[in-house]
């Protein structure tokens, strides 16, 4: 106890404090001081041979990893577990190793703000409240499900499965455990999932950008998790005022830090860059990392809230990719450093002693939190039950700051050391089946994708009868077929052989007329159908002396046909000149009066379009025209060439991903309103994207006498207005202006993705 007080008395320096002896005390000091210089020498022997293994570890999991074809986490959260003080025991249990792998999340997350350009803040803002509603209702669920249905689930799960009856009903009978374990369970992991989104191209996706907006949520809310566990615990300020000014704190202060931030940070690279100095610019970038997290940890918010903002901050800098190159080889081994730890903590003998209870734990985990996320994006917040199950799958899984609210907890002495690690094993196992559960989020999605866009045809048909049964008895006739399949013409014979033929074909029952029910049964005939019909009744005249079969054999679409995809505005006058350069008399003037456009095809959903299409002898389908299946279905095998014209962006790029994916080597055009959109459509395969507002000025440049080579050159050029470079992004987050003269060299090999992104 002497040496103990002593001890006390060397690091507060107040030896008056203790009534002993002088030579005593003075004794002790100097024992107590040797023992702290000789554990501080421990201390760091072990760290650096803990650092010297991380290296080690660094150098051979990727590659093997990579050969093996798994994520590297997977072989760091293993290796971890091997090496810790529960495997070979060669990794020490320090809290030096946890907090220096913690700074791998602080630069995942500010990398991961440096991506956020404003377009895409705003995007992910629409999926704020999702992330709000998830992790608050994830903790009301399971701490409500623990205590209230919890008990009876454990009588009968007991009858059939051999479970820890001590731990279990710790947290079932006990709120602040329940409190705790929903708390710890409403994360998910940024380490994990963000790699599986960029895999899968899903970043710019409606599903991805709901994953990141949630993901982001649950960074912020962190902290005030933090604050609240010792609250709940009867520890930590106990009064609303302390609680007020913590909140306070938080909010204001770093709201003026993020103020000072905006103007300052691009100042200092300004400054920093004309050094000319690559290590000052690594630096720099290493210091507003770390520095922006110290400063929101010192607020009482986490430390990756404050380093996502100055990501954020520095996203529409033209130092933005500099600055990521410089930053991913300390993330990525640091995020290795990370897993390795949190491996560490893994304890084998004691999962395999509880694997009854780990298990039912995790499938109970899993599937509370997956089904809450699904039925959250799929009926609340607008989300397709397709991207719903894949961002659910995906954040199923626990997150890595379930470690810290677990450690927090077991200082407050709120979770037995046993039940504490039996918890982070699961989380860890959880963790560690991401990558899996991203590959069942694909497959399982797509599947309802199909099922879904099943139900969208018939959705599409019943629209596509409500548009044919133009007096709406319920029922569609010959003549009302006839009306809509030749754009109301008049002047067409009412009946020829093809006519007669498709409309028996849709006319099940015999009765003379179309029901809806035989609609949907013949709607795919209809729809690539119709258009032969319509063209044969032109060819012939309405005789019925032409063989059907051969008309419809020499009218069929070309299997390497183009493919334009809409039939509004663009869409027709594409069309038209296309079907000039066939010779085709487009609407009824010039040409040959008898051809009918093989060479391409239009698809387009609108029934009033597809009629205007028909009556002008365009060979146009009704459907979605970036469904691989139609375009199919309408005789086009390898498309020449494909036509993008829909005015709806996000359309634009959701058909170039997925025509990209099923027809590989096509060229695929698509139209852009202005140059902002075109970065992220080249990046979903377009072959080449024509900006509206670029083709005007060639245009009006040419009409001045200019030459159209001149004129799109310059426009090629970056804008020289001040501060353009700075504040014009794509919608990618991408600068689309030039680096400063003064920022340092960029190495090509410096762009290679990091361990865990690719």
């Amino acid at each position: 106890s002497l040496a103990s007080a002593a001890h006390y008395a060397a690091r507060t320096g107040d030896v008056c404090m203790l009534e002993l002896p002088a030579v005593a005390v003075g004794a002790a000091v100097a024992d107590a001081s040797s023992l702290a210089a000789s554990a501080s020498t421990i201390s760091l022997e072990a760290l650096s041979s803990d650092i010297f293994t991380f290296l080690v570890a660094s150098v051979l999991v990727v590659p093997l990893c990579r050969l093996l074809n798994v994520t590297p986490v997977l072989g760091f959260l293993a290796l971890g577990c091997a090496l810790g003080p529960h495997g070979l025991g060669l990794l020490s249990d320090s809290e030096a190793n946890v907090q220096l792998g913690d700074f791998g999340i602080v630069f995942l997350l500010f990398t991961e703000g440096l991506q956020l350009s404003p377009d895409r803040l705003q995007k992910l803002g629409g999926f704020f409240n999702l992330g709000l509603a998830q992790f608050l209702l994830t903790i009301a669920a399971i701490t409500a499900a623990n205590l209230y249905i919890g008990p009876r689930i454990l009588e009968t799960a007991e009858r059939f499965i051999r479970l820890d009856d001590a731990l279990v009903r710790l947290i079932l009978t006990t709120p602040v455990v329940a409190f705790t374990l929903a708390g710890a369970g409403a994360l998910s992991s940024s380490a994990f999932v963000l790699p599986v989104l960029k895999q899968k191209g899903w970043e710019e996706r409606a599903d991805g950008t709901a994953a990141l907006a949630v993901l982001l949520l649950q960074d912020i809310a962190v902290a005030p998790l933090l604050v609240i566990l010792p609250l709940v615990a009867g520890s930590g300020p106990q009064g609303g005022s302390e609680l007020g000014v913590l909140v306070a704190k938080a909010t204001f202060g770093f709201g003026a830090v993020l103020a000072a931030g905006s103007v300052l940070l691009r100042q200092i690279f300004n400054v920093v860059a004309a050094t000319r100095s690559s290590e000052t610019f690594v630096a720099a970038a290493l210091l507003v990392a770390v520095g922006m997290g110290g400063a929101a940890q010192a607020l009482g918010l986490s430390t990756t809230t404050g380093a996502f903002a100055a990501g954020v901050l520095l996203a529409g800098s033209r130092y933005r990719q500099q600055i990521e190159a410089d930053i991913k080889p300390f993330e990525g081994i640091l995020l290795g450093i990370f897993f390795m730890t949190a491996g560490a903590n893994l304890d084998p003998a004691l999962c395999v002693q509880e694997w009854p209870t780990l298990l039912s734990g995790i499938v109970a985990f899993l599937a509370a939190k997956l089904g809450l996320i699904f039925t959250l994006g799929a009926f609340a917040f607008g989300l397709t039950r397709a991207e719903a199950i894949r961002i659910a799958m995906l954040l199923a899984g626990g997150g890595e700051f379930a470690f810290v609210v677990f450690k927090l907890a077991e200082d407050l002495g709120l979770l037995e050391a046993k039940l504490a690690n039996l918890l982070t094993a699961s989380v860890i196992i959880s963790m560690s089946l991401t990558p899996l559960l991203g590959e069942v989020a694909a497959y399982v999605g797509d599947a309802v994708e199909r099922i879904d866009a099943g139900n969208e045809a018939r959705a599409r048909a019943d629209e596509l009868f409500d548009a044919i049964d133009a007096d709406g008895n319920g029922s569609i006739d010959r003549e009302e077929l006839r009306r809509f399949l030749l754009g109301g013409g008049s002047g067409a014979p009412s009946s020829n052989l093809s006519f007669d033929r498709l409309f028996e074909r849709l006319d099940l029952s015999g009765d003379g007329l179309i029901s809806r029910a035989e609609l949907r049964d013949g709607y795919e005939e209809l729809i690539i159908g119709a258009v032969r019909d319509a063209a044969l009744q032109y060819a012939t005249g309405g005789g019925a002396e032409t063989p059907y079969d051969a008309a419809s054999a020499a009218l069929a679409t070309a299997p390497d046909a183009v493919v334009v995809c809409g039939y509004g505005e663009m869409g027709q006058r594409a069309c038209d000149v296309l079907a000039g350069e066939e010779g085709v008399a487009v609407g009824g003037g010039g040409g040959d009066s008898g051809a009918w456009g093989t060479q391409f095809v239009a698809f387009d959903r609108n029934p009033s379009r597809v009629s205007v299409g028909l009556a002008k002898r365009i060979r146009i389908v009704y459907g979605d025209g970036a469904s691989a299946s139609l375009i199919r279905a309408a005789g086009v095998s390898q498309p020449r060439a494909i036509v993008v014209t829909y005015a709806n962006k996000k359309r634009c790029l959701e058909a170039t991903r997925r025509l990209r994916d099923d027809f590989p080597a096509a060229p695929i055009f698509v139209r852009a309103h202005n140059a902002l959109e075109a970065e992220p459509l080249l990046q979903a395969g377009a072959t080449e994207v024509v900006v509206e507002a670029v083709e005007s000025v060639v245009r009006l440049a040419s009409l001045l006498g200019a030459r159209a080579d001149t004129a799109d050159a310059v426009l090629r050029r970056p804008l020289p207005m001040a501060n353009a470079a700075d504040n014009a992004t794509d919608s990618g987050g991408n600068s689309l202006g030039s680096a400063a003269g003064g920022s340092p060299p960029h190495p090509e090999d410096r762009h290679e993705a990091s361990w865990w992104t690719d």
